[in-house]
């Protein structure tokens, strides 16, 4: 049987709260491996302190040297494929993860790669363990000679079928030094969201059975080195059937599985008909402190293109309902898709600062700048205003090295007010909350340079002036560089 080593390689840059959690697709691809009696290790260059020296020599005796590879990794994860063949010739390169399924023929081009996994991993890299002819082996994609073959997609994914998370399986210092704790109910979201990730890849809602949710809780609730921390269930939609919703809460209530949690839930599943007044009590009961919302756009324009099938309206009623039980509400926002205007992005931040008037504990993630993923209404868009994504894995990594984040505003053709796309995440982050918890955030900085920054933000959005962001290309060079 072939030694799988599992990588989450290093990010182009480095973040404090990137180690705040685990890798829960590499832990479950883990746990079904092992499960199957595949034996497996996983190596996290994220939360490892001793990475490279731990990559090395379990490099030198795997055969399959798999890596989960999101965009802003590619550097680093192509430097350690090279690496694995210089260490272990003998070794198989796989690439799965966010990055390689959207793109995997150019992925698989690359002479270091043997192979791409297509979509969630557990079945395609147990088959890849077992099958001596990768022809067999669904959801994959290879270079054969001068062409790249892709093979019918792998059978979806059965949460019910899986096994529950092997702990053990990850490194103990990530166990014991992590601050939130990832599981799983459920796969996938039925909503029809046109810049997602799962409407996309056609991911359908699959859940877990009530009973295994529960069991699960109950080996977390016994692991000496989670007492004291918080969990999310790391649901793409935890609430999609409210009756199974329901019985976890109460599960939870009932067995004493009183554990401080939080998800993320769509803003109109506030109501009366789905998560009314009781069952907010009873999420309250249960240990709920924080619900994240995808509001992504005040401009109720913004959110019809986008098929969000939500209102501003109900956005404000969510964080209310939220606020009135004690419950900490998070939104994400989202600027400069193809068609936005100015004036759209404007309504986007006055419904951020709407929220933020409610309350001090209404926090708020970007609004972050739209970027496209292939396959979507969207995407199509940016091309036809003449962009195009890098055409090799070599271009990606280029693209990536010393950037923060996922491609850069200036080279987006759609986008006609760059700067100030680019830069509102962090006028709102440092500008919108109070002094102290914009002083707390994890971008790393001596302290007097970021609270000059701060300051200047804060006055910014006080005025809601926000053209010529000198200080923001300062900021931004002085932290990439």
């Amino acid at each position: 049987m072939n030694q799988i080593l599992l990588i989450n390689p290093p990010f182009n840059i480095a973040k404090d709260n990137y180690d705040s959690s685990v890798s829960v697709g590499l832990l479950s691809i883990a746990t079904y491996l092992d499960f199957k009696g595949v034996p497996v290790k996983i190596v996290d260059g994220v939360r490892q302190k001793n990475f490279p020296k731990i990559f090395k020599e379990e490099a030198a005796a795997s055969d399959l040297i798999c890596f989960s590879v999101m965009t802003m990794q590619i550097p680093k994860a192509l430097e350690l494929s090279e690496l694995a063949k210089k260490i272990n010739p003998r070794c198989r390169i796989i690439w799965g993860g966010a990055h390689p399924t959207f793109f995997p023929e150019q992925t698989a081009r690359h002479g270091l790669i043997d192979a791409v996994v297509i979509g969630d991993g557990e079945y395609a890299v147990y088959d890849l363990a077992c099958e001596a002819d990768w022809k067999n082996v669904k959801g994959i994609a290879y270079e054969d000679g001068a062409a790249v073959k892709i093979n019918p997609p792998q059978r979806p994914l059965e949460p019910e079928k899986m096994p529950l998370f092997n702990w053990e399986l990850e490194p103990r210092e990530i166990l014991e030094n992590l601050s939130l704790i990832p599981t799983l109910t459920s796969r996938g979201c039925p909503h029809r969201c046109t810049f997602c990730i799962n409407a996309i890849l056609k991911n359908n809602w699959r859940p877990r059975t009530v009973e295994q949710v529960l069991s699960d809780l109950k080996i977390i609730n016994d692991k000496p080195y989670f007492k004291n921390k918080k969990l999310r269930f790391w649901d793409e939609n935890f609430f999609v059937d409210i009756k199974r919703a329901k019985a976890i809460v109460g599960g939870m209530i009932e067995r004493g599985l009183k554990l401080p949690w939080e998800t993320t839930v769509r803003a109109n599943y506030i109501s009366t008909a789905m998560v009314d007044d009781d069952f907010m009590k009873k999420m309250k009961q249960s240990g709920c402190y924080l619900l994240s919302f995808g509001a992504e756009s005040g401009s109720q324009i913004v959110l019809d293109k986008i098929k969000k099938d939500i209102t501003p309206e109900q956005i404000i009623y969510a964080a209310k309902q939220c606020l009135k039980h004690d419950i900490i509400p998070q939104f994400s926002f989202m600027v400069g898709l193809p068609g936005e205007l100015k004036s759209d992005m404007k309504l986007t931040l006055n419904l951020i600062d709407r929220l933020i008037k409610l309350s001090g504990k209404v926090q708020i993630l970007g609004p972050q700048a739209f970027r496209p993923y292939p396959g979507s209404e969207l995407y199509l868009e940016c091309t036809a205003s003449g962009w195009s994504a890098p055409e090799s894995l070599e271009a990606w990594s280029h693209l990536a090295k010393n950037q923060l984040n996922y491609l850069q505003v200036k080279n987006f053709n759609w986008v006609k007010h760059k700067d100030f796309v680019d830069s509102m995440e962090a006028y709102v982050r440092f500008g919108a909350h109070s002094l102290n918890s914009a002083m707390g955030s994890s971008v790393k900085a001596q302290k007097f340079l970021k609270l000059a920054f701060v300051l200047i933000c804060q006055l910014r959005w006080k005025l809601k002036f926000f053209a010529w962001p000198i200080e923001f290309k300062l900021a931004k060079k002085f932290i990439t560089k």
